[in-house]
């Protein structure tokens, strides 16, 4: 359904949803901002030098923003791999300890057997029966022999089973010391990666920023694509326009164009959509999160945490989650990504179009999704 018949459709609902309503409010937003111009999104002239010049290092430093953001995650795992390492680390030499104190146990016995076995100690029953004074003597002999000797296997066997064991425990605490050992010079690679990401962030972002001031207002807005609403379609026969909500007042001066809105998609993923709809006109922030300022992999983290769901502040993490989808297979709710170092992202709401936040001097805004550059993949959450 288009947004111009959604809006009209509207004045037969008295108590509207709150998605509903969301949608309304998004779609206030959407025209008071002049994000559409004839079905389509204003783009700033590719042919104006400062505004060419500005797209570039702006997409330079979304890139190493998001790399940055994948980072930061991968620290995050490797640290946690190197708190698991140590914790194992620590219980594999409690238990080697508790095995080479078994092993000193029985090795007292052990001792005993092979000194009484060097000192000319005989349990065999041969030697009972030479020193057998009478049949008795012999019976009792051999019957202590038995005893002795099943006592002394059963040390020996547990002896034995406690070396192993304490051979095992050991080696696995020399893997475990080993692993922890890795997981630490991993980590501080990691960190050492992000550390310098971080670094040539802040100096790009410095690069941006001195651009951005160079721009006089005509393109400063015109990189923001602020453009005139078209008027209104004609009202379809039999029906009556809506008296505007209270949310929709703002937009009372620039009724809604046919811009399509998709159906279909999950609950999870339409109301995704809705939330990042109703941050239309937030501004740009690398490394934001909302709920004012974002940056792409941000909008789409914060969307799906509105819904419970928790995604990655990152569009290459998003990239390779979820579930893999076809271009052709796309419904709203899913999350594109683009380049070929996945370092964009944005939420499709249908009929080709998505809700991204694009880059420093242009606010969150829907756009089509041919529009940020060679798409990567599209992931379902």
């Amino acid at each position: 359904m288009s947004v111009g018949r959604l809006l009209r459709n509207h004045s037969d609902r008295s108590t509207p949803s709150p998605l509903r309503r969301t949608m309304l409010a998004m779609t206030a937003a959407a025209l008071v901002g002049g994000v559409f111009a004839g079905g389509q999104v204003a783009t700033a002239d590719p042919n104006n030098d400062a505004v060419k010049k500005l797209n570039e290092l702006s997409r330079q430093a979304e890139a190493t923003s998001e790399a940055a953001n994948s980072a930061k995650i991968d620290l995050d795992a490797k640290l946690a791999a190197q708190r698991d390492a140590e914790k194992a680390v620590l219980a594999d030499e409690a238990v080697a300890k508790a095995a080479r104190m078994a092993v000193s146990t029985y090795q007292v016995d052990v001792n005993k057997a092979m000194v009484a076995a060097y000192m000319g100690g005989n349990t065999s029953g041969y030697g009972a029966v030479l020193t057998s004074n009478s049949p008795q003597n012999l019976i009792d002999q051999l019957s202590v022999q038995r005893t002795v000797g099943t006592e002394m296997r059963s040390r020996m066997d547990s002896y034995r089973a406690a070396q192993s064991s304490a051979d095992e425990a050991e080696r696995r605490s020399r893997d475990a010391v080993e692993q922890a050992r890795v997981a630490a010079e991993q980590a501080k690679n990691v960190r050492a990666s992000l550390q310098a990401k971080q670094s040539q962030l802040q100096v790009q972002i410095a690069v941006v920023k001195s651009q951005y001031n160079t721009l006089n207002p005509g393109q400063r807005a015109q990189l923001a694509a602020l453009a005139p609403v078209p008027p209104p379609p004609p009202a379809e026969p039999g029906e009556a326009p809506d008296a505007p909500e209270p949310l929709m007042q703002a937009a009372a001066a620039a009724p809604a164009p046919e811009v399509a809105v998709g159906g279909g998609g999950s609950a999870v993923g339409a109301n995704a959509v809705a939330a990042a709809l109703t941050r239309i006109g937030a501004p740009y922030s690398w490394g934001g999160s909302g709920p004012n300022a974002f940056d792409c992999s941000g909008l789409v983290m914060w969307a799906y945490g509105q819904q419970g769901v928790s995604l990655p502040h990152s569009s290459q993490a998003l990239a390779r989650g979820g579930t893999p989808v076809a271009l052709s297979d796309l419904q709203p709710g899913d999350v594109i990504n683009f380049y070929g170092d996945a370092s964009h992202t944005g939420i499709y709401v249908g009929n080709g179009m998505m809700v991204h936040a694009s880059t420093y001097g242009v606010p969150v805004a829907v756009a089509p999704i041919t529009s940020s550059g060679p798409i990567y993949n599209a992931r379902r959450y």
